[in-house]
């Protein structure tokens, strides 16, 4: 999903303390004040509408473009590298204006560069907790932490733009009173961790602490809460006919990211009978939430192949069906995307999730056989005799929600089955010089249906391997014989396609490899 940023331009920019060298000139106007604008990168945002009971709602696209007028926002400055900040607070205006405080900060005098930082709203402290109740505009907005920041910035006439980013991640739910259900009364995000530490030198987050607590969000509103998995009851949907209660499995929600639950809400139909007399009252009823949830990239489809699953058209961590996306070691759901600058670069053992060094010796946390010896397994935790992942720990449960999962091997052995499809090598898939194998339906009624599975390589230690000449992907199994050492995984080539694993395979778990995912 694109994140929508809010760009800050500082039009003739700032100031602060001078070195001795750097004395301030005496004539102020030959000094360059701070005078700072916004301008606005998105439509104007849409106004609050009505929510439940007439009670204000929050809109699910605030602060995506613009402020409202006579908001706060705190910009600091610093000579460069000095790390000694002056605080100013700028109140924005309906046009795009950004007002100075009295007194206006100026640049240093002479050569001394200077650093900015901002952030939104204005009163974040060193701990930051997000409202308990987000129905209302100015909650919302209060829990709405933005940070951005210029370094080694010269003295210019020009403006400096800063480019603001969301640390929180945005949850918009979107419910419908579905058979049975007359109204949708009140919703609620349960199981967040409100509070997280900021750094509001660099805008560095921290992982979310306190105790978990619910979250009141309006219906076709949204609600920003902290980076974290959540596993367990996620939202409480509360109805004319009672309660309901949609559960996730370890689902991660990570900042800047937009989520939309989009959920149907029916009343459970049992039966008839005429054989009991009806209670005087309806009491607690039960109720069963239809449920879309995903975080799959725009473009992401499930293909249909005739199989006993449907497979992604693209990879986890990818945007567009050639891209390689994410190498992710075996079981753990962050990995490497080439051409970033953020996530998992080095794979090895002593990096691995559920591995770790004793001295000498290589140790496993999760994941282990009896047929291993125990010797290779955790000195505090018994051999787990777990041969498939678990969902927390699936990469694309985690990465793209819903009903997304690994395949397993049974499911990469119908894939690789000449029965079932036909596997074609092509070093320029659709023109655009990419090499993989494109993988078309046998099936009958499916035989125009196919996916692409591009030789995206591994990465080894620092280094991507073999892109463009081979790849590999991950099965949710476990290879379970020897040590442990393995998963199973898919194995492609140009002039072989096949499931393997063990030390023939030549893949241990600590490598990073691609995740294809399935749905049922």
């Amino acid at each position: 999903m694109k994140t929508k940023q809010i760009l800050f331009a500082a039009a003739m920019t700032v100031l602060t303390a001078c070195s001795s060298d750097d004395s301030p000139i005496d004539n102020v106007e030959q000094r360059v004040p701070v005078t700072l604008a916004y301008s606005t990168i998105d439509a104007t945002e849409t106004r609050a509408a009505q929510g439940v009971n007439g009670m204000t709602r929050a809109a699910q696209n605030l602060n995506e473009g613009t402020f409202a007028s006579n908001e706060s926002v705190n910009v600091r400055i610093s000579n460069t590298g000095a790390g000694e900040w002056t605080d100013y607070t700028f109140t924005t205006g309906s046009a795009g204006t950004m007002t100075a405080p009295n007194p206006a900060p100026y640049y240093p005098a002479g050569s001394q560069n200077i650093d900015i930082v901002a952030y939104y709203p204005a009163t974040a402290g060193t701990t930051f907790t997000v409202a308990a109740d987000q129905t209302a505009d100015a909650s919302y907005k209060a829990s709405d932490l933005m940070f951005a920041s210029v370094n080694n910035q010269a003295k210019q006439a020009e403006a400096v733009n800063l480019a603001f980013s969301h640390k929180m991640a945005k949850l918009c739910v979107n419910i419908t009173a579905g058979a049975g259900v007359g109204s949708i009364t009140s919703v609620s995000i349960l199981n967040v961790k409100p509070t997280v530490s900021f750094n509001q030198a660099t805008g560095e987050v921290g992982e979310a602490t306190g105790s978990a607590t619910s979250i009141a969000v309006s219906n076709n509103g949204a609600a920003l809460i902290p980076a974290q998995t959540i596993d367990g009851g996620l939202l409480s949907i509360v109805t004319d006919k009672g309660t309901a209660t949609y559960s996730v499995a370890s689902k991660a929600f990570a900042a800047g990211q937009l989520y939309t639950l989009n959920i149907t809400v029916n009343l459970r139909a049992v039966g008839t009978t005429t054989a009991i007399t009806g209670w005087t009252s309806e009491g607690t009823v039960t109720v069963n939430p239809v449920v879309e949830l995903t975080n799959a990239p725009a473009g992401a489809e499930a293909v249909d192949l005739g199989l006993s699953v449907k497979w992604a058209n693209m990879n986890v961590g990818a945007t567009t069906e050639t891209g390689y996306g994410t190498y992710f070691a075996w079981g753990e759901t962050s990995g490497y995307t080439e051409g970033s600058t953020t996530g998992k670069t080095y794979y090895s053992w002593p990096s691995y999730t559920f591995g770790y060094y004793n001295g000498s010796s290589l140790k496993f946390k999760k994941y282990c056989s009896t047929s291993s010896s125990s010797s290779w397994f955790s000195d505090d935790v018994p051999v787990d005799n777990m041969t498939q992942l678990e969902l927390g720990d699936d990469a694309a449960r985690a990465n793209w929600g819903g009903s997304w999962r690994m395949p397993t091997k049974t499911e990469f052995d119908e894939l690789e089955n000449s029965s079932n499809c036909n596997w074609e090598w092509t070093d320029d898939y659709n023109g655009t010089g990419i090499a993989g194998y494109i993988v078309t339906s046998k099936k009958t009624g499916y035989t125009g249906n196919s996916i692409f599975l591009p030789a995206a390589g591994q990465r080894n230690l620092g280094t991507t391997e073999d892109g463009g000449t081979s790849g590999s992907y991950w099965t949710s199994a476990l290879y379970p014989y020897g040590v442990s050492l393995y998963a199973y995984y898919m194995s492609i080539d140009k002039s072989y396609y096949y499931t393997r694993g063990g030390a023939g395979g030549g893949h241990s778990r600590a490598i990073g490899l691609s995740v294809r995912a399935v749905t049922e």
